[in-house]
This record gives structure tokens, sequence and C-alpha cells, in this order.
């Protein structure tokens, strides 16, 4: 594709072909980080690297010039990995800058999923919630009992009284979204039950596709909420079951009020000293809040006896409730969700985050999520960003080959729907691990995966942010601890660290994409160039990262 110097100057304003640099000097705009006190950050090594060159990356760079000299097409991203990435503060702050310096150049959220059903955290930059009773399967568990797809998560639900909503907007100050197609992928176990988008009180019934399990769902106005209600093909049966599960649920809780007055009642007795201290002791063991974004029993993702009894409890969970609403009519018509795509109709890039906290590489295998590719098959990323290892590496003896040869299963699913995907592999960041309590020691096997990623990077001709060298290698997570940008688990950052790796992940990209610009050829304007760059002109306009 051939650009003018027109069309050039016109987008990016009074710089000239030259600046493209990389020792170009940036003025200070949104980028206003001060890594003056952050010395253990080598800032110098914040580029994605190419150990074999960046030619598979041009087909997502003449997709970008497309959008961004000619207001056309869209540009699909998919940054996928663990609990990182599901937290979506990283990702977040790399979709934000995305939208904010490029404003108008959004074509959707993306797959987005109602975590809250699955009572595990929604990702930071939108909310959710539900009513009626969910069971969940996440790729992470021992037992998986529905099929999963992209997301790696499922929920299921036959309670009559079910919705779940989505709030994209939730925590922007302006509005950001506004959406107008969306495409559930979900099903009914015996047809008998479907989902409608709520709109302005009204119900909007989707397109069924057998083919790929899914609902498409287009909207009459942009919007930023997605309210999902399920209806039964037997409305009287419906409302019927409603009025059941309510009147049982009623009567649960007028029996759990009267077990709360009984404890009352003992904790009475106790202070007067009729009851034994033990009972005190067993009243007063209840675990505390946890101070984590990654909501849930365990603080500690990487903590897989923990993540087990997790799982556990909330089968326990599960099962109480739904015995609180047993009745003896035949079986309820039940559907399972597996996720959410929402995107609209203009040209622009979307930004799509997947992650499971504890997730490894197998889990987003055939076996584990056999709905993978044909859910990816609507999305079909440009560029996908490997952010999965923290977890494989959280072991005594860390096996490289293997690490390697699953990364090499995973690209294959990918490459199967997207055969010209380009990739940047995210090296895992530094952290310690935990030997007892408030005993942490350095985890070397950083430094062992990040040898690994160069060695995919190189096989598979993608590119490479090595996060563990950058932030400053072995040993420096303690350090940003310290400098109150991780977390006490030595694993996690804290949202000032998430969001300072998501500004230096967007640098690098964006100088990766204007690296590929200063090496492409010009031709002298003609009287169509001319025009093409008034066109040009309405585009927003491209901002320099900023430099130390």
């Amino acid at each position: 594709m051939k650009l003018k110097i027109a069309a050039i100057t016109a987008i990016l304003g009074v710089l000239s072909l030259g600046s493209y640099a990389k020792d170009m000097e940036i003025t200070p705009g949104y980028y206003d980080a001060d890594f003056s006190k952050y010395d253990f950050i080598d800032t110098s090594l914040n580029t994605i690297q190419f150990p074999k060159g960046n030619a598979s990356f041009e087909p997502f760079f003449k997709k970008l010039d497309t959008l961004v000299f000619e207001n056309r097409g869209k540009v699909r991203i998919l940054h996928i990995g663990g609990s990182h990435l599901q937290a979506d503060v990283i990702s977040g702050r790399i979709r934000e800058h995305l939208i904010k310096e490029y404003p108008g150049a959004s074509a959707g959220r993306g797959f987005v999923f109602p975590y809250a059903a699955a009572r595990t955290n929604t990702p930071a930059s939108y909310a959710s919630s539900y009513k009626g009773i969910w069971d969940k399967s996440k790729n992470v568990q021992k037992e998986i009992t529905k099929q999963l797809g992209l997301l790696g998560i499922a929920i299921s639900t036959s309670d009559p009284r079910a919705e779940l909503t989505l709030l994209l907007d939730k925590y922007n100050n302006e509005p950001i979204w506004g959406e107008t197609s969306f495409r559930l992928f979900g099903f009914s176990d015996s047809n008998d039950v479907h989902p409608v988008l709520r709109i302005d009180a009204m119900d909007v019934r989707g397109t069924f596709d057998a083919a790929s399990q899914s609902y498409l769902f287009t909207s009459p106005r942009p919007i930023d909420t997605i309210q999902i209600a399920f209806r039964w093909n037997d409305l009287a049966k419906q409302a019927e079951a409603a009025k059941f599960v309510t009147d049982s649920l009623y009567k649960d809780s007028v029996a759990r009020a009267d077990s709360l007055a009984r404890v009352a009642d003992s904790l009475r007795l106790d202070s007067l000293g009729l009851l034994p201290p033990k009972d005190v002791a067993a009243t007063n063991n209840a675990k505390p809040a946890l101070d984590s974004m990654f909501q849930g029993d365990c603080d500690d993702v990487l903590d897989t006896n923990c993540l087990n009894r997790d799982e556990e409890n909330s089968l326990v969970e599960s099962t109480v409730n739904k015995a609180a609403v047993v009745d003896t009519t035949p079986p309820r018509p039940r559907f399972t969700l597996t996720g959410i795509l929402a995107e609209n109709n203009a040209p622009g890039i979307t930004y799509t985050n997947v992650g499971i906290n504890g997730a490894k590489v197998q889990n987003y295998f055939e076996e584990v999520c056999p709905l993978f590719e044909k859910e990816m098959s609507y999305y079909k990323p440009d560029l996908v960003i490997f952010a999965i290892g923290i977890n494989d590496a959280n072991v005594d003896v860390f096996n490289d080959k293997q690490f390697r040869d699953e990364y090499d299963q995973l690209i294959k699913r990918i490459q199967k729907v997207s055969p010209k995907t380009a990739f940047i592999f995210e090296t895992n960041n530094d952290s310690y691990r935990k030997v007892r309590k408030k005993k942490y020691v350095q985890h070397p096997n950083g430094e062992v995966a990040r040898k690994s990623f160069f060695m995919l990077a190189e096989k598979h001709k993608a590119g490479v942010w090595d996060k563990f060298s950058i932030m400053g290698g072995l040993g420096s997570m303690a350090k940003w601890e310290k400098a109150d940008l991780a977390k006490k688990d030595k694993v996690h950052f804290k949202t000032a660290g998430y969001q300072l790796l998501g500004d230096m992940f967007y640098k690098a990209l964006m100088q990766a994409y204007f690296d590929h610009i200063a090496n492409l050829p010009a031709e002298e304007p003609s009287t169509k160039t001319t025009k093409n760059a008034t066109t040009a002109a309405t585009v927003p306009t491209i901002k320099i990262p900023y430099k130390k």
C-alpha cells in the first residue's frame, strides 16, 4: 500500500516523515508517568522485539493502515492470559489508550461475560449483575460439566426468574460504548427456552444459529447496557415456576432468620456465662474480607489447593441453593451461556481480554474448551497477545519444553480460524513463591520461561514484549511492592502497577507500528491524493507515546 506524503502529513499534523525515528522527542501528553522514581524499571527495553523480523505483522499493520488512513475496516485484538487478564486492568489500560487517543475509533467492546453470576470477579472495566440461581464451569476446575468456549467459562440456569445485566460504561466518566450488534453464545438443552435482549422494557428476539450455538441480536439504537432475560416456550409454566421459587426462597429466608435469631440468643446466653467459650470461638472463626481485586476465597490465585477448595465450596453453595427450591415437577428448561460478543457497525478497533484466575496454557485446549475455535471464528483476531505462563511456571521443576509444546498446540487452534494472525508473547512478570506464612522466596522460573517465550517467538515469527526484563528481572517484584505498585503476594500488581504496564505496552506497540509507517514508500501528491488527504484529516490524529 503506497501512502501519499500529503495524507501522512494531514493525519500526523506538524510531524514530518523524518520525525518517526525512535529518538524523536515527544511532547508530554496523556502519558505523564515519572520514571525517575522507578529507577529499577528499564525503559530502554520497552520495545516489541522481533527475533525473526516483523514480516508476519504485515497483515495486521496493513489493516491498521486502512483504518488510520482511510477510516475503513475493523482491527480485532485478543489478549489472553490468567488472573492478570480476568481483572482487565493492564488490558483495560491498553484499550483505554486506543479509545481515548483515537476518539471514535471503537468498533465495539468485544467479548464480555457476566462473571458475577459465576461468583468471580468481573473485569474492572465494566460491571455485571444477575438474578436467579446459576451454576458455573471454568477451565481451571478439576471436573468441567459444561462445554466451554473462547472465554473458558460458562454458566447455566433453570431458574424461571433468571436475568443478566452488563453495564459497559459503569466506571466511565463519559459514555464510551454504543453497541448495536450482539452475538450471544449459548444453548438450551431441549430448545425450550431462548434469551431476549431487553431494551426500553421491550423484548428483542435474536436470530438463532444452530451451527454456532449462538443468537444474533440487533439493537434499534446504540446501547451500553446489555440486559438479557430468558423466556420459556411455555410462559404459563414459567410464571408458575417463578412463583414456586419465590415462595420457596421466602420460606427459606424465614428459616434462616430464625436460625440467626437462635445464634443471637446463644451469644447473649454466653455473655451471661451460660455457654462454653468454645461456641463463641467457633462463631468468631469467620473468614475476614479479602483486600484483593481478585474476589473469591483465594487471595493467591496461584494456590491450586485453595482454588480447588473454592470450587468445592462453590459446588456446596450451589447444591444448597438448589435444594431450597426443589420441587417434584418435571425438569425445568435450562440455558447455558458461554459468552457475549458486543460490536457496532463503525470502523475501528475491538480489543478483547480473555482470562481466568489460575489459568494455564493447557486450560485452553480442545478437551477443555471444545467451542474455542467456533466462537473465535466470529472474532478472528488480527493480533493475539499471549500473557499465559505465570501459573505454568509456578512449580518446583518447570518443564520448559512441555510449556513450548503446549503453546504450539494453542497456536494451531488459533491459526485454524485466523491463519494470518500476528502474535506477541508477553514474558512472565517476576514473582515470588510462598513457602510459609508471610515468607516468600524468589522464583527463578521467570527467567526460564522468558527464554522459552523468545524461542517460541523465533519459531512462530512472532514479537516479544519482555516484561520480565523491563520490570527489572529476577527479584524486581519486591521493588515494585516497595514502590506501592505490586501486592503483598508478590505475584499480582496494584492498579497503579497494572496501569503503568499498560502504558508501556501501548507505547511499545505503537512504536512498532510507527516504525512500519516510516518504512512505507511514498509518492508525490496528486489531485486524487489531495482529496484523500482531506478525508484523512477527519481521522483522529495519531499521538506518539511518551519517551523517557
